[in-house]
């Protein structure tokens, strides 16, 4: 029996359900202690579990008789730095596996968690530190990196593979037989049906590439010389703040550097054609990150809008004042 798990990571409460849910079943440890960097967070509970400070108190750990768990995966870079750090502590890596997930004949390492509901297929090889979350499927002799994360609910069909790091986001699908490049990413409610080169970004249905891998030809560069109606990048702003949960904007920041991720730029845009009334294309975000170049995109968008729709009038009128042509014209 472990005497301590360490759950690193204070943002994740499916984590630290998961590991009670094994333990309740299991007896596999004798107690729970959550770690988070963050110091507002120390003092809380977590499900009942304490919030007991940094990765720092790992230095109270006894590597022969403890064990951690990264709970760390709102991205894969931020889920192998964490996995890292964790690692110079020298305490060993609990697996944990829903004790419902049916894994006979899947190669599993020592450093994973699988969720409840999820579905791994047999012959399926997962590397050390990756996470399958709940609801998500691993198709047979599919072969998944270190460090990756499979979203809840993404589907990866029969004999696909990741290389390291990758991100599969909530309700993606890849088919069968799709290889998919070390440290890409693939947006929440995507399908690819076609192989994705390393450190690419894809979104869609069928999946595009929004951010090529370093090095690739990226087409002409978006126009950035539009300015932003000041309004709108207010309210923006303000949509921004709510979803991404902070107050502090820098208006040239990247949205994705400031923690937000596929699934919270599906929130984003929802509230933006809602409380704006304005069409956002989500290629749109990935082509102008940051809430000053949005803002001027959308501001750009609906002055060509305003323009179309007056030279439709102008059209509309010259055609209902017209002489009548002659029959023989």
């Amino acid at each position: 029996m472990t005497r301590t798990l360490y759950l690193c990571g204070g943002g994740n409460a499916e984590g630290v359900r998961l590991a009670l849910g094994i333990d309740a079943e299991a007896k596999r440890f004798e107690r729970m202690l959550v770690l988070d960097d963050d110091p507002a967070k120390r003092g809380r509970r977590l499900l009942g579990v304490e919030i007991a400070g940094g990765f720092e108190r790992l230095a109270e750990a006894d590597p022969a008789v403890d064990a951690i768990a990264n709970l760390v995966a709102r991205t894969t870079a931020k889920r192998a730095a964490a996995r890292a750090r964790l690692a110079s502590w020298g305490v060993p890596p609990a697996s944990l596996v829903s004790p419902r997930v049916d894994t006979l004949g899947a190669a599993l390492p020592r450093d994973l968690l699988v969720y409840q509901n999820a579905t791994i297929g047999p012959e399926v090889e997962i590397g050390e530190g990756s996470v399958v979350f709940m609801g998500a499927v691993v198709g047979h002799e599919c072969r998944v990196g270190a460090c990756c994360v499979v979203a809840a609910n993404a589907v990866l069909n029969a004999r696909v593979e990741l290389g390291d790091g990758v991100y599969v986001g909530t309700n993606a699908t890849v088919l069968p037989e799709v290889r998919i490049g070390a440290w890409a990413t693939i947006g929440a409610g995507s399908v690819v049906v076609e192989d994705v080169p390393p450190r690419t970004t894809v979104m869609g249905v069928p999946a595009r590439t929004l951010f090529p891998a370093p090095g690739a030809d990226a087409g002409a560069a978006p126009d950035a010389a539009a300015e932003a109606d000041p309004e709108l990048e207010r309210r923006l702003r303000a949509i921004w703040q709510q979803v991404l949960c902070t107050s502090d904007l820098d208006a040239s920041a990247n949205f994705f550097d400031l923690g937000g991720t596929s699934l919270l730029a599906l929130r984003m845009r929802e509230q933006v054609e809602r409380e704006l009334g304005r069409r956002l294309d989500l290629t749109d975000l990935f082509r102008f990150p940051s809430l000053h170049a949005l803002a001027a995109r959308l501001s750009a968008g609906a002055a060509a809008r305003s323009g179309a729709s007056a030279a439709e009038r102008r059209a509309a009128f010259r055609l209902a004042h017209r002489p009548p042509r002659s029959a023989y014209g």
